[in-house]
């Protein structure tokens, strides 16, 4: 039995991290994202398909590094674990309110910054588009205008990551962007 995702452009999902994985290829070129099982009380887990890089860049001849920016806030209450349908995500709004600086970075410094924050995070909570395959997952969150390899340009269907923490009741949100966005 599947689980039952809503049919908005896009859904969010909120729980606890279970595993971490980065993917694995017998072609190291071909490694562009890690996995996050979330245990949401659903019937299953969700997997979270994060880019670590954009393979569709690289092919194009074009810088395949990811650029993330880090929102730092306090939380009061923590987000219920649910998957819940979402309509309308823009990082443009979020760039109007905040001050969003983006810093790129390497595949390997990417695939740190997921794995130490999974680790140590009380919830996870992340919004992009969902997918049925093996398993129930979101991927596509990352920004989703226009890129250098990437012609498509997808106002309010942006996807995101925020991770919340005990110390400091911190809560960390990363915004994703790939080369020409």
């Amino acid at each position: 039995m599947g689980v039952a995702f809503p049919t908005t452009p896009l859904v969010r999902v909120a729980g606890a991290v279970l595993k971490f994985e980065v993917e694995t290829s017998t072609r190291e070129e071909n490694v562009d994202h890690c996995y996050v099982s979330v245990d949401a009380g659903l019937s299953s887990p969700i997997t979270l398909s994060l880019n670590t890089l954009s393979f569709r860049n690289r092919v194009a001849g074009y810088d395949p590094r990811i650029r993330i920016a880090t929102l730092v806030w306090r939380w009061i209450h923590l987000p219920a674990r649910g998957l819940y349908p979402l309509e309308f995500f823009d990082y443009e709004t979020v760039e109007l309110l905040e001050n969003v600086e983006f810093r790129v970075l390497e595949r390997s410094a990417m695939e740190d910054y997921f794995a130490m924050r999974c680790a140590n995070c009380r919830r996870i909570e992340a919004w992009g588009v969902a997918y049925q395959r093996a398993h129930p997952g979101l991927h596509q969150i990352h920004s989703r205008r226009a890129s250098e390899a990437v012609a498509e340009d997808l106002r309010g269907r942006d996807g995101a990551v925020r991770f919340y923490f005990d110390e400091g009741q911190r809560v960390e949100l990363a915004l994703l962007k790939f080369s020409g966005q």
